[in-house]
């Protein structure tokens, strides 16, 4: 199953890649200035490379992290190190930041492996929870995060593509200027109506290739769950990942999954466009039973 996943998710991110090069190429045949497109591919470049090193979705100085202490969180510390001797893993460095929903994140800084953890994170799921959160986000160092840093910007580059061959193309070279700044000014804003003007740009071609993206997100979550269970055991993980749902409240903006953990709870373009997939999901495939606990606030199914 394993192998499944990691095959799926560096098919869509090798796919995408080809399909990015082979859009530039197009533009460049239908008349883009070939110093502009360079110029363009170049800053895109040095962005890839430092998403690359930072870890591609996470960046550490930049979300106010301050250094662990062990004896702050003494449960933390020997959670790391247990699950580290059993994995046969080197310790990566620790820091504590606070999160929209306390839990561990994955990352790079400058290359070297981080993972970041909330102070209040013990508290809600224990030694044991932090044990299988922590196997989590090492399963998730290697590929995984690098893959992702592949697939950051190239959902941009294909919906400028589609905005340049369709409405841009032939136009002439002031039409062709104005309007490949105008998409630029646009690339780097997430704010949801910026956001929606870019996509219907490049007609719809930018959020397909998010979705994509993120459906590679989603296999490689699976594939991590797989390394804990692994590490730790299922129960364990499973049990970690609801207590973390059940006190996340208000709108959680690190990425759009959110810790939602029932797919009822879950429109279909949420689904789509997901980082994370549903709890609910995720311990089905880790083949356990939905916590006893968390049982009865199971919402009903909508017939």
């Amino acid at each position: 199953m394993t192998i499944s996943l990691i095959v799926r998710a560096w098919g869509i991110t090798l796919g995408l890649l080809a399909a990015t090069l082979l859009a530039v190429a197009a533009v460049v045949r239908t008349g883009a200035p070939l110093p502009v497109v360079g110029l363009g591919l170049f800053v895109f470049g040095i962005i890839a490379f430092l998403s690359y090193r930072s870890g591609g979705r996470y960046e550490f100085e930049h979300e106010h992290a301050r250094p662990f202490d062990p004896n702050e969180l003494p449960d933390v510390q020997r959670a790391v190190l247990e699950v580290c001797e059993t994995a046969g893993r080197p310790v990566p460095r620790i820091v504590l930041m606070e999160m929209d929903a306390p839990g561990a994140v994955v990352g790079y800084d400058d290359g070297e492996p981080v993972v970041a953890f909330d102070p209040l994170l013990p508290q809600i799921v224990g030694r044991v929870g932090v044990s299988a959160l922590f196997a989590h986000e090492l399963g998730h160092l290697g590929t995984d995060i690098h893959t992702d840093a592949i697939r950051a910007y190239t959902p941009q580059i294909l919906g400028f593509s589609a905005f340049w061959l369709v409405l841009l193309a032939g136009r002439g070279p002031f039409v062709a200027a104005i309007g490949s700044l105008l998409f630029s000014a646009l690339a780097f804003i997430e704010e949801r109506p910026i956001r929606l003007v870019r996509y219907a740009l490049g007609l719809g071609v930018e959020p397909l290739a998010l979705a994509l993206s993120r459906y590679a997100n989603r296999m490689e979550e699976y594939r991590a769950d797989a390394y804990a269970a692994h590490v730790v055991d299922p129960e364990t993980l499973a049990d970690a990942l609801y207590r973390v749902a059940a006190i996340a409240t208000g709108e959680n903006i690190e990425d759009i999954a959110g810790p939602i953990p029932w797919n009822t709870d879950r429109s279909l373009l949420f689904s789509l466009f997901a980082t994370h997939p549903s709890i609910e999901n995720r311990v089905a495939r880790l083949g356990c039973d939905i916590p006893t606990w968390a049982s009865p606030y199971r919402p009903r199914q909508i017939a």
